[in-house]
């Protein structure tokens, strides 16, 4: 950790930030590790960042409406992208010892978003070997998808676990250096990993739904065969022999699927991008820490 006297950093502001601009981040354990009351001179970039972080945790703590939206998330990593092409901002994270960890951090979050583009992939296809299960009525392959969206389901929601985990342990040596760089980035690192652990349990939530929906019952002795049983009417068609509470069920199921195919599609676009960025907003990290000359 440098020392105070030689602490570089960005220009100077017309006027500091007040403190209550920048509340202190709870770390996972619950304690503060960083007091707003430190003194510091900051760049405008900085105030911005600022401004993102906290419309980022204002989303995260209530999503509303929006809780697949991952505007905030993209507005942050741009004005952090650009705070990081000021040259006295690079100057002063080459001399901090946390930057290899920020990286690590944003090398973390890369990678969830590269699993959960591959995850909505998986679930546009198991919604849709569902819904044609469900259509023909063929209770084996209706268990077989349900299974794998349930299975799909629980690895976002262990994904989700997993980004907030280690991105607050890559986050955790920035959020306690003196350079108030480093520390923008630092927080920026973990609540990236916040929210995007929201919307990825979020999309979890509603590929879960979709499976219990059209899992059919367990004690059902239909369940055991491979097709619904057949009955002739009155005219002689035939039609699966099904209760007005299997169709009810039925019409329930695919209404959740398609809730689920339209939150696929609204978020795969978003979390393309999200993916860029942080790769992006990486690449300049890493260009920092090995200078070219």
């Amino acid at each position: 950790m440098a020392p105070m006297t030689t602490m570089t950093t960005v220009p100077l502001s017309p006027a500091s930030r007040p403190a209550a601009a920048r509340p202190p981040l709870m770390a996972a354990g619950g304690h503060h590790v960083r007091s707003a009351s430190v003194p510091c001179h900051s760049h405008p970039l900085l105030a911005d960042v600022d401004a993102q972080l906290l419309a980022l945790r204002a989303w995260t703590a209530s999503p509303g409406q929006n809780a697949l939206s991952l505007a905030h998330v993209r507005a942050l990593l741009c004005v952090l992208d650009e705070l990081l092409h000021l040259p006295l901002a690079q100057g002063a994270l080459v001399r901090c010892a946390a930057d290899g960890s920020l990286l690590d951090g944003f090398l973390v979050l890369a990678d969830a978003f590269g699993s959960f583009l591959a995850a909505l992939l998986a679930l546009r296809q198991h919604a849709a070997e569902l819904r044609a299960a469900l259509r023909r009525s063929d209770a084996a392959k209706l268990a077989s998808a349900a299974r794998a969206l349930r299975q799909a389901g629980k690895e976002l929601h262990q994904l989700a676990a997993a980004v907030a985990r280690d991105a607050a342990r890559c986050a955790r040596a920035g959020l306690l250096a003196e350079v108030e760089v480093a520390r923008t980035v630092a927080e920026a690192v973990n609540d990236t990993a916040v929210a995007s652990a929201a919307v990825f349990l979020e999309v979890g939530a509603v590929a879960d739904a979709a499976a219990a929906l059209a899992s059919p019952a367990s004690s059902s002795p239909k369940t055991k065969k491979s097709r619904l049983p057949l009955v002739v009417n009155a005219s002689g068609a035939s039609r699966s022999r099904r209760t007005v509470g299997e169709q009810r069920r039925e019409a329930a199921a695919l209404e959740q699927l398609q809730e689920l195919e339209q939150c696929v599609a609204e978020v795969e676009s978003e979390s393309e991008k999200v993916f860029r960025s942080l790769v992006q907003t990486r690449v300049s990290l890493l260009n920092i820490h090995t200078p070219m000359f």
